[in-house]
Formats: C-alpha cells, sequence, structure tokens
C-alpha cells in the first residue's frame, strides 16, 4: 500500500504567529513554506527554521505566490498583523489556485463574518479565542473573574469596570490594572483601544501574579484627575 504523501503547507506573515505555527509544524513532519515580505526578518528566520523553509516575497502578490509551489499545498495560513493582506491571500489561495483549504488570522473580529462571506474556509480572531476560554473557564466572584494557570503561580483576570473610580480614564492611569499586562479591553462584546478612556461595564483582561482578590472594586482608584 503506497504512503501518502506528507502534506505540503504554506504559511504567508513571518511574525510571531508565523515563526511559532512553522515550527511547530516542521516538528511535527509536515513539509511547511513560510513567506516574509521583509527580507532581514526573512534572514533571521532562516537562522532558526533552515533556509529552505522561507522564501522572501508578498504573499498577496499573484505572481510571487505562482513560485511557492502553491498548486500542491493542502492549507494556505495567512497570519499577518494587516487584515487586508490575509485576506487577499487566502482569496487568491482559494480562487486561483484552488487550495483546498485556507486558512486567516483575524485581527479585528468584527471582520470574522466577513472573511467567511467572501470564502475563507477558517478565520480566527484571538479576541474570540480567547474570550471564548475567558467565558468558558472563568469562575465568577462578583465583578471580578479569574482563571488560574498551569502551576497556580500567575492566571488571567477579567475586571468589570464600576461606577465612578476608574471610568472615564484610560486603563494606565489607573493603579491596578496599569501595573499588569493587559490583554484587551472589551465594550459590548468589542475590543477598544487600551489608550481609550475607560466606560462603566467595560471588561478589563489582564495577566497577573497576583491573586484576584487584590482587584477588588474600590481599588480601582484614578491616579490622578485628567486635564480638563
Amino acid at each position: 500500500m503506497a504512503e501518502r504523501p506528507t502534506p505540503y503547507l504554506i504559511i504567508i506573515g513571518g511574525g510571531k504567529v508565523g515563526y511559532y505555527l512553522t515550527k511547530h509544524l516542521l516538528e511535527s513532519g509536515y513539509e511547511v513554506t513560510l513567506c516574509e515580505k521583509n527580507r532581514e526578518r526573512a534572514t533571521a528566520l532562516r537562522a532558526h527554521l533552515g533556509a529552505g523553509a522561507i522564501l522572501v516575497g508578498d504573499g498577496d502578490e499573484m505572481a510571487f505566490l505562482a513560485t511557492t509551489g502553491i498548486e500542491r499545498a493542502t492549507v494556505v495560513a495567512a497570519v499577518t498583523g494587516e487584515d487586508e493582506d490575509n485576506l487577499i491571500a487566502c482569496q487568491l489561495a482559494k480562487r486561483t489556485f484552488h487550495v483546498p483549504r485556507t486558512l486567516a488570522r483575524v485581527n479585528s473580529p468584527r471582520n470574522v463574518r466577513l472573511f467567511h462571506q467572501l470564502g475563507v474556509d477558517v478565520a480566527i480572531s484571538a479576541t474570540d479565542v480567547i474570550m471564548g476560554v475567558i467565558e468558558t473557564e472563568l469562575s465568577e466572584r462578583g465583578d471580578v473573574s479569574e482563571m488560574p494557570l498551569d502551576g497556580g503561580q500567575a492566571c488571567i483576570v477579567r475586571v468589570t469596570v464600576p461606577e465612578g473610580a476608574a471610568a472615564g480614564r484610560p486603563a494606565a492611569a489607573v493603579p491596578e490594572l496599569a501595573q499588569e499586562r493587559i490583554l484587551l479591553i472589551l465594550r459590548g462584546g468589542r475590543e477598544v483601544e487600551p489608550t481609550d478612556p475607560l466606560q462603566v461595564g467595560d471588561q478589563v483582561v489582564l495577566f497577573t501574579r497576583r491573586p484576584a482578590a487584590a482587584f477588588t472594586v474600590g481599588a480601582l482608584e484614578p491616579a490622578a484627575p485628567l486635564a480638563r
């Protein structure tokens, strides 16, 4: 019985997501090509992943994609930091080169539905994934929720901004929040910029090594009043 050929995958975008995805796939025995348009970044990637795994070029250009062996690819995954580039790359792969499966990183959650409507097979929003885990795993404790991580030395905490206190100020102006690593801020189910003034009901999701009990609602006092 003939052995099944090793799946060939093309990853577009050599940032942290593309690097770790390619590294994991190579270690798992897949044939992978990582496409990165920045030559200096590509050179750095070759030192870690091997020269044969990296091509320098723009993954949303048809002429470049034609040089990647895309006609035999099983999956094309576009994981750059630009939604427009990821969408174009996936559409080219699907419509021009007839790749069976396309996957796109979606940086703005509101674009997920659009990607699906335009033919991308799998559209992944990191915000949606994180919130899905949080909603499933967090144990509720009033306005503060927590999800312990492995080993119990750290956890992900979600703080709901209450009336008064921190409302009207960016998270960086609230000491209880600013000293932690803020993962995202949600308002009505949508991500907002970390520099935006907080509103009552906003959910601040952060990584911390302090217990959730430290994030009492009363502790969310502003560092200083905003200039008028």
